[in-house]
C-alpha cells in the first residue's frame, strides 16, 4: 500500500476523505475538497461508504455471534469510531485492528484508551505478518491461530503482488477452521463508467492508486482460500440491506454489485 500520511495536510489523504465521508471529524480542509469534487462526480459515493461500513458491522456480528470467534484480527482499520466492530460484537470478544499509518495508530490508541480486550497496531495490509509477527499480537493470542481476519474495504488499494502475498501469508498461519471476511471491492462492471475513471485518477494523484480487478481476477488473488457455501456476495444483496438509500441513476453507475463483493472465505 502507498505510504501516505494522515498527518499531511498539504494534499488529500484516501484515509481522511473515508473519515470525512462517513461524518467523521479526523480531516483536514484539502480532504474536504477532494471529498467533494469526489460527490460531485460520483454523488452516490457518500451511501456507498456508509453501505460497506454497514456490512462491516453486519460480517462482525456473524463472525463473532453465529459463527463463534472470540478473536478478530482487521486489517486497514482506519479510525475505531463509534460505527466498528468492537461496537457490535459481543463483551469479551478479542479485536486486533491495526492500520499502516502511524498516526492513525496514535488517534486509534487515543479513542480505545481503557477499552478492554481492543488493540490496535501499526501495521500494513499487504504485508500482514507485520501484524501477526509481532511479539505483542503473539501475547494477546497466546497461540490461538483459530480466529476471524476481516479484510474491508481495502483490496482496491493493494496491488495483485501484495494480494496474493497476503492470502498465502494468512492460509499458511492461521489454522483450520478459521475464516476470512474478505471483500472484493471495485469489482464491478461499471468501472469504465467516465465519473468513476475521473474519481480514480483523483485518487492516483493522492497516490492512493486504485486497483479495478473482475471478480475472477479477485478469485485468482486470494488462493487457496475459498469461499464458504454462500459465495461472494453482492453488496446490495447483502443480507438485510436497505436498498431505499440509492437512486435509480446511483445504481446505473453502482451496478448490480452496489460496489463489490463480500464473502467469508474458509480454511
Amino acid at each position: 500500500m502507498p505510504q501516505e500520511s494522515i498527518v499531511d495536510a498539504s494534499r488529500p489523504s484516501a484515509g481522511r476523505i473515508y473519515d470525512y465521508l462517513l461524518g467523521g471529524h479526523h480531516n483536514f480542509e484539502v480532504d474536504r475538497q477532494a471529498a467533494e469534487r469526489i460527490k460531485e462526480m460520483l454523488p452516490f459515493m457518500p451511501k456507498a461508504v456508509r453501505l460497506s461500513r454497514w456490512c462491516l458491522q453486519d460480517l462482525a456480528v456473524e463472525l463473532a455471534e453465529r459463527r463463534g470467534y472470540d478473536v478478530i484480527i482487521d486489517y486497514a482499520s482506519g479510525l475505531p469510531t463509534n460505527d466498528h466492530i468492537h461496537h457490535v460484537v459481543p463483551e469479551g470478544t478479542t479485536v486486533i485492528y491495526s492500520d499502516y499509518d502511524p498516526v492513525v495508530v496514535e488517534y486509534a490508541h487515543e479513542i480505545l484508551a481503557g477499552v478492554p480486550n481492543v488493540y490496535f497496531f501499526e501495521a500494513n495490509a499487504g504485508r500482514p505478518e507485520e501484524l501477526l509477527e509481532r511479539r505483542e499480537v503473539q501475547e494477546i493470542l497466546g497461540g490461538r491461530r483459530k480466529v476471524a481476519l476481516v479484510y474491508w474495504a481495502v483490496g482496491m488499494f493493494l496491488t495483485d503482488e501484495d494480494l496474493s502475498h497476503a492470502a498465502q501469508y494468512l492460509y499458511e498461519w492461521a489454522a483450520p477452521g478459521s475464516c476470512w471476511a474478505f471483500n472484493a471491492q471495485a469489482a464491478v462492471p461499471g468501472t469504465h463508467d467516465p465519473a468513476m475513471l475521473r474519481a480514480a485518477k483523483m485518487y492516483e494523484q493522492m497516490g492512493s492508486p486504485v486497483q479495478y480487478r473482475s471478480l475472477e481476477t479477485y478469485r485468482q488473488n486470494i488462493r487457496p482460500w475459498l469461499p464458504d457455501e454462500n459465495g461472494f456476495v453482492s453488496f446490495l444483496e447483502w443480507h438485510g440491506v436497505d436498498l431505499s438509500i440509492f437512486s435509480p441513476s446511483d445504481l446505473r453507475v453502482l451496478g448490480r454489485t452496489g460496489g463489490g463483493y463480500g464473502a467469508y472465505l474458509v480454511r
